[in-house]
């Protein structure tokens, strides 16, 4: 599915999303969360995007 709205706001290169843009590495949210798996986070691999949800292939 190709979302037609990209917010260019969200940069995001995670096309298994299904908020991905589709055409353009964009999300397709109006805002996402942000949050952490770690106590205190020091890298950005420790940083979540907590709005994704996998695409739905079919």
């Amino acid at each position: 599915m190709k979302n037609s709205f990209a917010n260019q706001c969200i940069r995001c290169t995670v096309e298994s999303c299904k908020y991905h843009n589709g055409e353009r590495d964009y999300c397709s949210l109006d805002s996402i969360s942000v949050g952490t798996h770690e106590i205190q986070p020091t890298e950005s691999r420790c940083v979540d995007c907590e709005s994704f949800e996998a695409k739905i292939q079919g």
